[in-house]
């Protein structure tokens, strides 16, 4: 099957290896995490999204967002005979919730212009996202186990970056943002697509191929494999490390630090004195669910460089969570966006580059200490030397150490 959407641009490399926006959108597939495209219109977010449509045969849907959407009429969409069994009664009648539940054998969910969809819309809109439509007060999963959500929007539309519930619930649903105005085609590309076609429409009419036991069986592969020591840990940085702010006296001593997360509404107001370089005033930590979400994408771009270099290679463990970091916390809410302003021109990435350079230096320091702590681990011996070689931003490791020298798994 020929996808339609054609962009070369790099979003990263991994391993040596480019990775593009139709390997990031593959990536999300295997590791069922739900991608927002943001960006300008007419730019092909919709088209990518369509060319992920035809991997699914006809279990996947597409919605068009629009604010007079009944969500009635988005359930008849999904299967007229699941709706209607749920508003007869039918499950009360003997229908069972594995009857009903397989009648919504949905794997990929694409919802086109998010924003134009009202709130109540959009809040059933993220039921499905999170891989289940709710009906009369009742949950019923959709995908027999495996279901994602891709979505589309334009950037300009500021709700992606609004502190209210819709800004909070949408940050919660959708794991991987990516703005496709930074990562626009090239122009080969341009030509390309231009002189192979002139229609100004989206093709809806591409081959459709029903890969997806394939995907989902890449899926459990993802899942089942084994995750390296190095990402959880980095994973425990980007939570944990990250929530250090140091406190400073007069001279500018360390004398002790403070929690980002505790400093809530006064975080980075409070944050006058730190270190050129430093990211006290620009990131926040990840949250819980951005950890994990870190770590998926981590294992699925893998695979998917993996199959780019056609043999068994090597990946830094620490270079995939870091790249996967970016791509998690772009739009997440994480980042000062004044400090974003005032010295990354603005760009995101580019301020989650520099995030990254430093983490990734903070965990080449700490490189040896770590393995003393493993050693330690394995001993089942706490020894007080070894944790004390943990303090400032690294501190959480002396609560990680001491949980796995006691025997934890």
């Amino acid at each position: 099957m020929t996808n339609l959407y054609k962009n070369s641009t790099e979003l990263t490399q991994l391993a040596g290896y480019p990775v593009t926006m139709s390997d990031m959108a593959h990536a999300c597939l295997y590791g069922r995490l739900n991608l927002f495209l943001v960006g300008d219109t007419g730019e092909g977010k919709t088209q990518l999204a369509r060319d992920m449509m035809s991997y699914f045969g006809d279990k996947a849907t597409f919605v068009l967002g629009r604010n007079d959407m009944d969500t009635r009429e988005l359930f008849q969409q999904l299967n007229p005979d699941f709706y209607k069994a749920v508003k007869e009664g039918n499950l009360q009648r003997g229908m069972s919730h594995i009857e009903l539940t397989d009648k919504v054998n949905y794997h990929l969910i694409v919802v086109d212009e998010l924003p134009n969809c009202v709130p109540s819309v959009r809040g059933q809109l993220f039921n499905l996202f999170d891989g289940f439509i709710e009906l009369h007060g009742k949950a019923y999963p959709i995908g027999n186990g495996y279901s994602v959500g891709i979505a589309t929007g334009n950037l300009g539309q500021k709700f992606t970056e609004s502190s209210n519930d819709l800004g909070r619930a949408l940050k919660d649903r959708m794991h991987v943002f990516i703005d496709t105005d930074y990562f626009m085609p090239q122009p080969s590309d341009t030509l390309e697509i231009l002189a192979g076609n002139t229609n100004p429409r989206v093709n809806f009419d591409a081959v459709v191929e029903d890969r997806s036991q394939n995907i989902i069986k890449r899926h459990r592969a993802i899942v089942d494999r084994e995750m390296p020591f190095e990402k959880l840990i980095m994973a425990a940085y980007l939570r944990h490390g990250l929530d250090y702010a140091p406190v400073k006296d007069a001279a500018g001593k360390v004398v002790g630090s403070i929690s980002k997360r505790k400093m809530k509404d006064q975080w980075p107001v409070k944050i006058t004195d730190h270190e050129k370089g430093s990211d006290a005033a620009l990131v926040l930590p990840l949250s819980m669910r951005a950890a994990k979400s870190t770590l998926r994408l981590s294992q699925s771009l893998d695979n998917v460089v993996q199959e780019k270099a056609g043999t068994s290679i090597t990946i830094d463990p620490i270079e995939s969570m870091l790249n996967a970091y970016k791509f998690v916390a772009a739009y997440s809410g994480v980042l000062n966006e004044a400090e974003v302003e005032a010295k990354h021109d603005g760009d995101k990435y580019k301020a989650l580059d520099a995030v990254s350079q430093l983490a990734r230096r903070q965990y080449a320091s700490q490189a040896d200490n770590i393995r003393a702590g493993l050693e330690m681990a394995h001993s089942g011996k706490l020894n007080e030397k070894v944790l004390n070689l943990f303090s400032g931003r690294w501190e959480f490791m002396k609560d990680i150490l001491t949980h796995l020298t006691q025997g934890a798994p």
